[in-house]
C-alpha cells in the first residue's frame, strides 16, 4: 500500500516540476528568440513533457484508488440484513 503512496507522491511531484521547466524554457525562448531549427524540439519540450507528465500522474491516482473501489463493488454484492437487535 505505501508503494502506490509513494508512487503517487513522485508522480505529483514530477508533474509540478516537469510544469516549471517547460514554462522555464518557454520563458527562456521567448526572451532569447532561438534558431528556428531548435522551435520545434522546444515546442514538443513545453507541451509534449508536461502531458506525459499528466497521463502517468492519472495512472497514479488511479491505481491508488482502485482498491477502495474493488472493496466497494465487493460490498455491493453482499446482502442486506436486519440488525439482529431491531435497531
Amino acid at each position: 500500500m505505501h508503494t502506490v503512496r509513494y508512487r503517487l507522491a513522485l508522480a505529483t511531484i514530477s508533474t509540478g516540476f516537469t510544469a516549471l521547466f517547460a514554462a522555464g524554457v518557454l520563458i527562456a525562448a521567448a526572451l532569447a528568440p532561438p534558431p528556428l531549427a531548435a522551435v520545434p524540439a522546444i515546442a514538443l519540450a513545453c507541451i509534449g513533457a508536461p502531458m506525459a507528465a499528466t497521463f502517468e500522474l492519472a495512472r497514479a491516482i488511479s491505481a491508488a484508488r482502485e482498491p477502495h473501489e474493488s472493496l466497494r463493488r465487493d460490498l455491493e454484492l453482499l446482502p442486506e440484513t436486519p440488525h439482529p437487535h431491531g435497531y
